[in-house]
């Protein structure tokens, strides 16, 4: 009875002392996430991105510093779109100018079969582009959205 006893005691102690082991916090996680919110604070959002994936996937148990690090994920995430968005828009507003100064000549050369090729190849790339900007502006509206989607749901669940 008596090694019984000491065998269960044996046992509790390990399991006690594995479960404190597993409950220390892992100080390079935490160095780790001092480094991307200093790095979010200086506006390098894509080395930010960077070293929160290397903390997601590094440190699977630093629970504490992943929850830290998705609200600094949303807010870099959040920033970056809104820079890509900045740029797309001053392209897309140049490349709808010059197709919209462009159009009525190349539609009045074409009605008057003067149109020549490079004319029309020129035509045709600045639509292109015109359509493909617009796809990005859309693109980044749309990730805008859901990353405020996604913040108001993680404020509503707390």
């Amino acid at each position: 009875m008596a090694q019984l006893q000491a065998l269960s005691l044996a046992i509790c102690v390990t399991f006690g002392a594995a479960l404190l082991t597993g409950c220390e916090k892992n100080p390079e996680a935490k160095q780790l996430l001092r480094e991307i919110q200093t790095d979010y604070e200086a506006g390098n959002y894509q080395r930010v991105m960077f070293s929160i994936d290397s903390l997601r996937h590094g440190y699977p148990d630093a629970v504490e510093e992943r929850r830290e690090a998705l609200k600094i994920y949303q807010e870099a995430s959040l920033k970056l779109a809104q820079e890509n968005l900045a740029q797309v828009d001053s392209a897309l507003q140049a490349a709808i100018r010059q197709f919209d100064e462009m159009k009525p000549q190349v539609e009045a050369h074409r009605k008057a079969c003067v149109a020549t090729q490079d004319e029309l190849q020129q035509f045709n790339e600045l639509r292109a582009r015109r359509d493909s900007l617009q796809g990005v502006f859309n693109l980044e509206c749309a990730k805008i959205k859901y990353i405020h989607k996604r913040q108001k749901e993680l404020t509503n669940d707390k």
